[in-house]
């Protein structure tokens, strides 16, 4: 039976499975990542931009006098802030506000309605976020230079892969390129790893500190070895640091205690003085009396009577300084106590202030130490498989890893779809399908 002749589409799409990948490679790929993963949405960044930890925050509050009608800035409240791992954003005089997962405005409303509460204001504030550095965003895959790249925002998936230097083309040296950068990666691995060891160290100084423990008490994995960071300098200088802080702050208490002190004696010495001045006025009064009544009789002198009403008005003059003194006194050691009161609740402040820098560091330290090791592999393992079969007319296939809630998210995009800060982009090259076999050659290769 005769075969009917293909028509030129036909021939076309013969032609087409010659040269691209098999039906079981593209296509198989293809439906995996779009069956086993959730599916969610990739939308542009707009007004409903959701922060996130690394998100650097420009604040500023103002109100309008009524009064004056002059718009007034609570510089006190303004600033530059980053949100930390756990989604927070340590602001002064304020504390801790959550800032992930909600918008720029949202923040703005929490904001100034805390304001309007801590400084007792009639009307609410007027209070503006907006973002000024966004967290990162992560290409790995066939492309020039994987890594971490700051976010712009609109930034498409075929940007991104501009950022990383476009996709990777074979060319002269590449493996040695590849080496070149693990090798690279690693000094980042080790130097992220120096810091992180220096960060543990420096958070359980801290959180003795906030304990008002008497001594330091230092993970075992801070004292380990082959960071690069001497571990036991750096102890020792958190520990001489602790000690002269916790020093510092109990001279301080111990001189407030030592003024209460006098003052409590001081007070005590005026109560005896006052308790003294009363039974000497008692006796004088008594004695006025007496002598009042003989100068009426006329067995004394008027002037000896003036005399002692001149001792009682001075007696009653000393009194009163007495009195007014001990209430000086009242008022110092009120001031005094409250002073202590201050001293150790500033200092308590600042180390937790302190301590949520820390974590924040630490998340950003966990955070590029995966995505180190992440490029290690990519570098050492994954690239160079795939260096001979780069540079064909392929079609690259972009995925998309996105953070959703707690879970993971991996989907197929395209290149006009839009990436987001924290997102992380892969990108691949299908290999190309090996050359038809032609009948000469395919008995070539049975007789050798």
């Amino acid at each position: 039976m005769t075969r009917p002749i293909p028509s030129v589409r036909d021939r076309a799409r013969i032609d087409h499975k010659d040269t691209t990948m098999p039906r079981h490679g593209l296509s198989a790929l293809l439906s995996v990542l779009l069956l086993a993963t959730p599916a969610f949405t990739v939308r542009a960044l707009a007004g409903d931009y959701r922060l996130g930890p690394q998100d650097k925050l420009e604040v500023r509050v103002h109100d309008l006098r009524t009064g004056t009608g002059e718009a007034h800035q609570w510089g006190a409240f303004d600033g530059e802030f980053v949100v930390d791992a756990a989604g927070n954003v340590s602001l002064p005089l304020l504390g801790e506000m959550q800032a992930g997962g909600g918008t720029t405005a949202d923040l703005a409303r929490a904001l100034a309605a805390r304001v309007q509460t801590k400084v007792g204001l009639a009307q609410l504030p007027s209070a503006a976020v907006q973002v000024v550095k966004y967290r990162p965003f992560y290409i790995t895959g066939a492309v020039d230079k994987p890594g971490e790249y700051e976010y712009r925002p609109g930034l498409t998936v075929l940007q991104s892969a501009a950022i990383a230097g476009g996709l990777m083309r074979p060319r002269d040296g590449a493996l040695l390129g590849f080496e070149r950068e693990a090798l690279s990666q690693r000094g980042d691995l080790r130097m992220l790893a120096a810091d992180r060891q220096g960060l543990l160290i420096r958070q359980a100084r801290l959180t003795a500190e906030i304990s008002e423990a008497e001594t330091v008490t230092y993970p075992a994995e801070t004292r380990t070895s082959g960071t690069g960071l001497d571990a036991s300098r750096a102890i020792r200088e958190e520990t001489l640091l602790f000690e002269a802080r916790r020093n510092a702050l109990k001279a301080q208490v111990g001189a407030l205690g030592k003024a209460r002190m006098l003052l409590t004696q001081e007070l005590a010495s005026l109560d005896s003085k006052d308790e003294a001045l009363s039974r000497q006025i008692d006796l004088i009064r008594k004695e006025l009396t007496q002598v009042s009544g003989l100068v009426t009789k006329g067995l004394a002198v008027a002037p000896r009577q003036f005399a002692i009403e001149q001792s009682v008005a001075a007696y009653e003059g000393n009194r009163i300084d007495i009195q007014v003194g001990r209430l000086r006194a009242q008022q110092d050691l009120s001031r005094i106590e409250r002073e202590s009161l201050d001293l150790q609740a500033k200092r308590r402040n600042e180390a937790l202030t302190e301590a949520g820098e820390v974590r924040a560091k630490l998340a950003s330290v966990a955070e590029r130490t995966e995505t180190a090791a992440s490029l290690i592999y990519q570098a050492e393992v994954r690239s160079p498989m795939s260096v001979a079969d780069l540079g064909g007319a392929e079609q690259p296939v972009y995925a998309l890893t996105r953070r959703v809630g707690e879970a993971t998210e991996t989907r197929i995009v395209s290149e006009s779809d839009t990436v987001e800060p924290g997102d992380v982009v892969r990108i691949t090259v299908p290999r190309r399908a090996p050359p038809a076999v032609t009948g000469n050659a395919q008995a070539a290769a049975d007789v050798r």
